[in-house]
């Protein structure tokens, strides 16, 4: 129903409307029709527009830090579609910051926000650049950004930022080189302390991320039944029978014992997790998780590398699941070439943090010069 509303669709607007206004939510319906107050500012603002997604509302908000540490007295503005609580709590540490719910994508909603904010430049995350939207701002002459999405009909004259391989390919030279802004984001953890605490008892951990439920529990026994069973501990990205929580071992932190199955079920252990384990295994993980995990400089395995959509040839093992238990036995009979793995993995990430990094400048200069 979000896409809908927002992509300008007049009965799920007129839906939500309601819904949102019998619910005391006028600020939201407001915002969908272009009524939003700008902040008093002297100079022209810059406009931050995300969509629904989290993973783009958390970049957004990243993005709208790394231009307000550029420029200090530059008003900003950022708009969303859904609010995320990781996202609302970067926003509200960013000083002088507007932000708010975003207009729907009909024409005059567009109209009216572009009256009001008038803004010098447009940053629109993932599919936030809608036709009315990409109309108006060519009209008034306004410079705009695609970060971390496709270009689309409605994307002429924009500047495009893409983060994967197959966003730069639809941009078809019209864009920087892909540069994976999460890379820059992710805590590089490089000291594995959280093997000598959760860890201490057993000869490796190992880690998937985002298996679903029933893969996740076919992968526990398939683990449990291996020698590793008795030996290992097992972190799982989601909930299965017999799991511990980690949060529930964070309160007394006494080492696990070794055969233990243990759900993630937190965000803040992924970087100690990261560049604790022994091995790492993704399906199909969001932005945030993936670079995580890349980031700790581990073996990392994935059951569809090309899956993954990642910049350039990123050094992964591709191991189908029902193959993964028999592949971790394989690392640990085989140090060196475990090494080897992951000193290919650890280049692999520093290569692309540095091209984000470059990304992120040449993103924050373009805004700042208008």
């Amino acid at each position: 129903m979000a896409d809908r509303v927002y992509e300008g669709q007049l009965l799920a607007g007129v839906v939500a409307d309601v819904r949102d206004r019998l619910s005391g939510n006028t600020a939201r319906a407001n915002a969908r029709l272009g009524l939003l107050r700008p902040p008093p500012a002297r100079a022209r603002l810059i406009w931050i527009k995300s969509d629904a997604r989290e993973v783009n509302g958390r970049l957004a908000a990243e993005i709208a830090g790394t231009v307000r540490e550029r420029s200090a007295d530059r008003p900003i503005v950022v708009t969303f579609e859904y609010e995320h609580q990781a996202m609302l709590a970067r926003l509200k540490a960013i000083a002088n910051l507007g932000f708010a719910y975003g207009p729907a994508d009909r024409r005059a909603a567009t109209r009216r926000i572009l009256e009001r904010l008038r803004p010098a430049y447009v940053v629109a995350l993932g599919e936030a650049m809608r036709p009315h939207l990409a109309a108006g701002l060519k009209a008034a002459g306004v410079p705009c950004c695609i970060v971390h999405g496709r270009p689309g009909a409605a994307a002429e004259g924009c500047m495009g930022f893409p983060q994967t391989a197959s966003e730069q390919q639809a941009w078809r030279g019209r864009a920087h080189c892909a540069a994976p802004f999460y890379a820059r984001l992710a805590v590089a953890q490089v000291e594995p302390v959280f093997q000598g605490l959760a860890g201490a008892h057993a000869r490796a951990l190992f880690w998937v991320t985002d298996a679903s439920p029933a893969i996740a529990a076919r992968l526990a026994q398939a683990w449990q039944a291996s020698p590793g069973g008795t030996q290992d501990i097992l972190f799982l990205g989601c909930p299965t029978a017999g799991a511990k929580r980690l949060s529930a071992w964070n309160e007394d932190r006494r080492p696990l014992a070794p055969g233990s199955v243990v759900w993630v079920d937190e965000e803040r252990f992924w970087p100690a997790l990261a560049a604790s384990c022994t091995a790492i295994h993704l399906m199909m993980p969001p932005e945030p998780l993936l670079w995580a995990a890349l980031a700790g400089g581990r073996v990392v395995s994935a059951a569809h590398v090309a899956g993954l959509d990642l910049p350039g040839a990123a050094p992964l093992a591709e191991v189908a699941s029902t193959e993964l238990v028999t592949y971790w036995a394989w690392l640990l009979a085989n140090p060196g070439a475990a090494r080897v793995a992951a000193d290919a993995l650890r280049r692999y990430f520093w290569q692309e943090r540095r091209a984000a990094g470059e990304a992120a400048e040449a993103l924050v200069a373009q805004v700042c010069a208008c």
